[in-house]
């Protein structure tokens, strides 16, 4: 008996994966090279062969390499356990020439993971994505042909996954592609650069074509949006949020595509901390004219659809840029092209129980377009001050010293609790990085 014992832990100690019925658990290569980083792609995928159906796979509480792209998809039944960390390479060439597409923007994801009845728990350990490699090479660019996201979850429903841990994730931390009924709970996401380059577009959660979502308990802090609900994301919950840097909670961007409409309906977010942030509560789509610039996934325009039912509830800010926004030329506000011809609608969008501080003179920056005035979009106890306005000091470098509301095209504007007092202009920016005066725009670059 004692012989079998010690032959089972030194087969245990050495194994790849070890397969015991229904159950796989993987042990790294390193295991076997003397502690060299050896790519453990392959015995994971061979893991998930073996008992992604109707079966359970365990990453045991060690280093695993990940060099190679993985494709863990049509799972079924299956039980995920994450104890060990999960390292992705810094080979940028390999990983810009074989990440796998997923479509939206011509983006790519080095992680593809998805199937029917699935469940995924981090169990003390995590995704290192090795992100400061992306973001030295990114140089603060927008979307780097090639740069993958960390995880995303495709053509799955019936999916929850608990406890997910991302620490230094390459571009979007997570992504919710084509699914429905996906749980995403207790995450965690932590993008931050030691260099002078920025964590530009390290999403913490983003969704796409998806329904039927929950993102629950997450704490994200990163340098781009927290939570994004793309195009037809619809009946999405996100409450209990953290966020810290970037650029807030988002519905967008949307209309894109003129081939394809965006329906964006009944989402809410609710009990929101915003610290730190660019942006905090937001609506953004493309301009209503087709525009192509030669960047990656950054061109487009003309797309249709609906945004409705849309609440933004319980959030507390703190020393954010714009705190409240709708804008329909987000991704053209610089050159002021077709920053009027949305026909995208909005309507039926409410900010409840909204508290805290600016960054500057401006609280919110409501515009809809004149070929979609947006009907019922109101404020309800809405409390917006800025830093200065709070230390008793003046506003600096503007001829408007008092909180800027601004609002066009807001239908039934004198019933909607909006405090306008200001025109908000087509081509107002997302980033602001100064006080605003009256023409609107003056300081915003």
């Amino acid at each position: 008996m004692n012989f079998w014992l010690l032959t089972l832990c030194f087969t245990l100690a050495k194994a790849w994966v070890v397969n015991e019925g229904t159950t796989c658990t993987l042990y790294p290569e390193a295991l076997l090279h003397h502690g060299q980083a050896v790519d453990d792609s392959p015995s994971i995928q061979q893991a998930f062969d073996m008992c992604g159906t109707n079966g359970t796979v365990i990453f045991s509480n060690n280093l695993f390499h990940v060099n190679t792209v993985l494709n863990t998809t049509n799972l079924l039944n299956c039980d995920v356990h994450l104890r060990g960390e999960l390292r992705f390479s810094t080979n940028i060439p390999y990983w810009r020439t074989h990440a796998i597409s997923v479509v939206l923007q011509d983006q790519v994801t080095a992680w593809l993971f998805g199937g029917t009845n699935v469940n995924f728990y981090g169990e003390g350990g995590f995704y290192n994505g090795n992100g400061q490699a992306w973001y030295n090479a990114n140089k603060n660019e927008s979307n780097q042909p090639g740069r993958p996201m960390s995880i995303t979850f495709y053509n799955s429903t019936n999916l929850l996954v608990d406890r997910l841990r991302v620490i230094q994730p390459q571009f979007w931390a997570t992504f919710v592609w084509d699914s429905k009924n996906v749980s995403v709970t207790n995450l965690f996401v932590n993008a931050t650069s030691n260099s002078k380059w920025g964590t530009m577009n390290t999403d913490g959660y983003d969704s796409w074509k998806s329904d039927q979502l929950l993102v629950e308990n997450a704490t994200i802090i990163n340098g781009d949006d927290c939570i994004a609900a793309k195009g037809n994301t619809t009946n999405l919950l996100a409450r209990n949020i953290y966020c810290e840097g970037g650029t807030g909670i988002t519905i967008g961007s949307i209309g894109q595509y003129p081939d394809m409409p965006d329906y964006n309906i009944n989402t809410t977010f609710e009990n929101v901390k915003i610290k730190n942030a660019m942006d905090g509560a937001y609506i953004k789509t493309w301009q209503g004219t087709r525009i192509y610039t030669p960047s990656n996934g950054d061109w487009g325009g003309g797309g249709r659809g609906l945004v409705k039912n849309i609440t933004f509830r319980n959030f507390e800010m703190e020393n954010v840029g714009l705190p409240i926004q709708m804008s329909q030329c987000v991704y053209s506000a610089d050159s002021n092209k077709g920053c009027n011809t949305s026909k995208l609608q909005i309507e039926d969008v409410k900010w409840q129980n909204i508290h805290g501080t600016s960054r500057f003179n401006i609280a919110s920056s409501i515009y809809c377009s004149d070929e979609r005035p947006c009907p019922n979009i109101t404020f309800d106890n809405v409390n917006i001050t800025s830093v200065n306005a709070t230390r008793h000091l003046p506003y600096y470098d503007t001829d408007i010293q008092h909180q800027i509301f601004q609002c066009t095209n807001v239908i039934g504007q004198n019933s909607s609790g909006i405090p306008c007092n200001q025109a908000a202009p087509s081509n107002f920016s997302q980033w602001i990085y100064g006080n605003v005066d009256s023409t609107g725009l003056a300081t915003l670059t």
